[in-house]
């Protein structure tokens, strides 16, 4: 027989949590579906369930200063139990990270399904999780016996695998303070809306600019969803285009050049909502796409 719980504390929680296996239960989208038989027919759940969508703890975006270990600074702080139509609407989060909520399913599964739960689901086609990528998300993991913060690219082990303890739940997402004003962002799914993405593409990057030679590119990002088993990004493909300037990032061989490392290293699959050549190519022409953006701005 499964056991329900729903505590009214983060602690309260913790405690239930640490006593047995668990499947912690917020939102739910995404557990009715995967727990579903038929239907007419209630769900089955094998292990007990502990939910944590009454936790008032749980429930905030807010600004706070983050220490990490090179320094101190501003960063933005989202609980687990924000659903995600409250992201989508909240001007302190990144508009990167509000354009990707808003292309997740539908407005009534917006207001139920939490930002904590699309992470924790782990799926390759998870539409937060470029943005957050590319925004260098971190998570924080809570027991009875603590705290250990991750960064979210350590989190994410393998389709559906994260680095969560049984006796753990993720309680809240720190976004770091971040100055990177030109964003990109463009999900390719089926339709319009509610939608499975095929794939998506998450970009960021801030211009430096001088009074008497051309700009250059202080920063850039860019990463892929639904192309690999995790988030594809390479660190060391986007120091290719740091430090250039926006003349050189004109140049369709430059582009070429930079567009060719990125095929190496996005190796999509074949499944029932695309082909890996289609998203493989689609992938390259928004990072085309993007670069040619940027060199115009």
């Amino acid at each position: 027989m499964v056991n329900v719980y729903r505590p009214e504390t983060l602690a309260q929680a913790l405690d239930t949590l640490s006593t047995g296996k668990m499947t912690v239960f917020s939102g739910g989208t995404d557990l009715m579906v995967q727990h579903g038989v038929r239907a007419g027919m209630s769900p089955r759940f094998e292990d007990d369930v502990l939910f944590v969508d009454s936790i008032d703890e749980l429930q905030y975006i807010l600004t706070t200063d983050h220490e990490d270990e090179n320094n101190q600074e501003q960063a933005l702080y989202i609980g687990s139990g924000v659903v995600l139509a409250d992201i989508e609407r909240n001007p302190l989060v990144p508009s990167i990270l509000r354009q990707s909520v808003a292309k997740i399913a539908a407005p009534a599964l917006r207001n139920r399904a939490t930002l904590a739960g699309n992470i924790c689901n782990a799926s390759p086609a998870a539409d937060s999780l470029p943005a957050l990528y590319a925004l260098d998300a971190h998570v924080v993991l809570s027991s009875i016996h603590g705290q250990r913060e991750m960064p979210l690219k350590d989190f994410i082990l393998a389709p559906r695998v994260t680095a969560l303890k049984p006796d753990e739940m993720l309680t809240h997402i720190i976004i770091p303070h971040y100055d990177l004003p030109e964003v990109f962002y463009h999900k390719v799914g089926t339709r319009a809306a509610n939608a499975l993405s095929k794939l998506s593409v998450a970009g960021l990057a801030r211009i430096k600019r001088f009074p008497k030679k051309a700009p250059v590119i202080e920063d850039w990002r860019v990463a892929f969803g639904a192309v690999g088993p995790t988030v594809v990004r390479s660190r060391e493909l986007e120091s290719l285009v740091i430090g250039r300037s926006l003349e050189t990032l004109a140049k369709p061989k430059f582009i070429g050049q930079v567009v060719d490392c990125y095929r190496e290293i996005i190796r999509p699959i074949d499944d029932q909502r695309s082909t890996a050549t289609y998203r493989q190519q689609a992938s390259l022409n928004l990072l085309t796409r993007w670069l040619e953006t940027l060199s115009r701005s």
